[in-house]
């Protein structure tokens, strides 16, 4: 007898956030209220340090807190955006045909060289995009397509969603050239941006190549025998896509150009972040404009393009407002006052380590605040002003406080269930938080080893 299909018992990202509200909303009334001064460096707010001081305590209303979700949403709307919009770009290319055929292109490709060479292929393009562009958010659109691919190929839902924002998020974890993390912990060290730059790429040569490793153990398990998936018996029929019929079929010249301009885009968007830093709203535009060119090269006429666009944008309203809605907590504890009492508790905790346990504390509690403060770049300014000082004190270069920072923050991005760019990755894969976890730990040990053995060789060479 089949087995019936189950559906995923794992929890909506909406409540699980909704509830990580609630309780920082309900910590505003007992957590004991402090704040530090905050002074303007170069254009930047910073904190100053030994500033901390006991304030009145403001704890969140029930109307502040149903308040914060619009607020959310508003700090959050420059990303949003641009998830709505590359979903659009996505849409478009897939109902010109142009995509859908290239994917066929590549699962022909999989029957001659085998499916591991096309999935160390996806593995290397998202560790490069993750590694060297500092993306996470902006893959969501192209995650289910990812998905659909590594179903194609045999494996299961995880391989899909592990191939690619997996990888993407550990890249940028250790990039050597992460502008959110590593560029502003650098202009807050007064560091040469960027520098130090060797054992952050090989950090990132190590950990991806780790990574790569135990996807690829996994996967050939999976195709062997798919009752031994993590996801074995979750319903992920939405997720498929038939390629056979595709698979003999020629592009016409409009696809092939069509396919054309959607790779000119990307180099365009990369160009623009490296030399012209650029941010979200340049790149909403350089997809909208992709999204348009592709659509009327492949002959969707106007009306047609428009709807794809507006299409895509719908399909990725769900994962644009999760990351909205994550960005609420961070309002509600702003307001509750609950970011700088644990801060200094976290900084207070530091002192007397000897260097190595100094660093690896840095690493320990960027992992936790991390589940307080998702964002890398909103953490840094929080946290960096501290740290750096602290690590002054402590013999700890500012290059290795620096490292440590970005280890912390990335690595906590795979498993706090407070990070909406993780929750969405998971939904979109069809992939249950506890099933997530269940893959990810033992591979998380290994990570963490390596993380502490990198800050090692950064104390012990006086990494500058």
């Amino acid at each position: 007898m089949e087995k019936v299909k189950k559906k995923s018992s794992g929890m909506n990202p909406f409540v699980i956030l909704f509830l990580v509200m609630l309780v920082c909303a309900a910590a505003s009334y007992f957590i004991s209220p402090g704040a530090f001064e905050r002074i303007e460096e170069n254009g930047r707010t910073m904190v100053a340090e030994g500033s901390f001081h006991k304030v009145e305590r403001t704890p969140v209303s029930i109307g502040n807190f149903f308040l914060a979700i619009p607020q959310g949403l508003v700090g959050a709307a420059s990303i949003m955006f641009l998830v709505m919009l590359v979903g659009g770009f996505v849409q478009v290319y897939l109902d010109t045909g142009a995509l859908d055929k290239g994917i066929a292109k590549i699962l022909r490709a999989s029957d001659k060289f085998g499916s591991p060479i096309v999935l160390v292929i996806i593995m290397l393009l998202f560790s490069l995009i993750g590694g060297f562009l500092g993306w996470a958010e902006q893959i969501i659109p192209f995650v289910p397509i990812i998905v659909s691919i590594c179903l194609a190929l045999g494996y299961d839902t995880v391989v899909g969603m592990a191939s690619s924002a997996f990888v993407c998020m550990m890249g940028f974890a250790v990039s050597p050239t992460n502008v959110y993390t590593v560029g502003i912990s650098h202009e807050i060290a007064q560091l040469p941006m960027f520098s130090g730059m060797w054992l952050r790429l090989i950090a990132l040569v190590v950990i991806e190549t780790v990574i790569m490793i135990y996807i690829l153990v996994y996967a050939a398990r999976v195709k062997k025998n798919p009752a031994k998936s993590i996801v074995y018996g979750i319903d992920n029929s939405s997720l498929k896509r038939d390629y056979s019929a595709l698979k003999d079929s020629k592009m016409t010249n409009n696809q092939n150009l069509a396919l054309l301009i959607f790779g000119i885009t990307f180099v365009v968007a990369i160009f623009g972040v490296l030399h012209y830093s650029w941010e979200m709203e340049q790149l909403s535009a350089v997809f909208l404009a992709g999204g348009l060119l592709g659509g009327l090269v492949g002959r969707l006429g106007v009306n047609g393009t428009t709807g794809s666009i507006v299409k895509g944008a719908k399909g990725a309203v769900d994962g644009a407002l999760v990351i909205g809605l994550a960005r609420a907590i961070q309002v509600v504890m702003t307001q509750g006052g609950l970011i700088d009492p644990i801060i200094h508790f976290f900084s207070q905790s530091l002192g007397g380590f000897s260097p190595w346990l100094a660093a690896i504390g840095i690493f320990v509690v960027t992992l936790l605040a991390d589940g307080l403060i998702p964002s890398g770049s909103g953490k840094a300014i929080a946290i960096m002003p501290i740290i750096i000082p602290l690590a002054d004190m402590l013999g700890i270069t500012r290059q290795t406080a620096t490292l440590a920072y970005q280890f912390g923050d990335g690595f906590a991005n795979m498993y706090w269930f407070t990070n909406g760019t993780l929750l969405i990755f998971l939904a979109v894969s069809k992939v249950p938080l506890r099933k997530w976890y269940k893959f990810l730990w033992p591979l998380q040990i290994v990570l963490t080893v390596i993380a502490i053995a990198f800050l090692g060789i950064a104390i012990a060479t006086n990494y500058q």
